[in-house]
């Protein structure tokens, strides 16, 4: 019986250390990016509400933005990760009080800031494209 063991154990080794090195690469692929965020001329986006959208690997963000003479009125946040829902919420704050996507990232969530911000990029993005 124990010699049994003996040979088994450099497979049982190989195979928890393939096993480790699977999981390490599966969190390395459905890690999110950091994302380049644009500006927007709020002067081109016509008034109205506009639905934006955001994936950003594991993290998803849809906003709906409305403006008014060329103004940012109000941005809710519509779908988020439920865990990040209130940093996510606090960016939205952000951006329509500064009226502007240049605005920090929360702290400790800089992706979901992100996630959040080019999802209102291309929220204000369908804006500036109609007529």
């Amino acid at each position: 019986m124990k010699e049994k063991m003996r040979k088994a154990i450099p497979y049982l080794i190989t195979a928890a250390v393939a096993f480790c090195a699977a999981i390490l690469l599966v969190a390395l692929l459905l890690r999110p990016q950091s994302l380049v965020i644009g500006t927007t001329d709020l002067s081109m986006v016509a008034d109205g509400e506009y639905i934006g959208v955001c994936q950003n690997k594991i993290l998803f963000a849809v906003v709906k933005v409305e403006i008014k003479g060329h103004e940012i009125t109000g941005i809710e946040v519509i779908a988020h990760k439920p865990s990040y829902m209130k940093q996510a919420e606090q960016i939205a704050g952000a951006v329509c009080a500064a009226q502007s996507l240049e605005v920090d990232a929360i702290s400790g969530a800089t992706l979901t800031s992100d996630t959040v911000l080019k999802a209102i990029e291309n929220a204000l993005e369908d804006g500036n494209a109609r007529p």
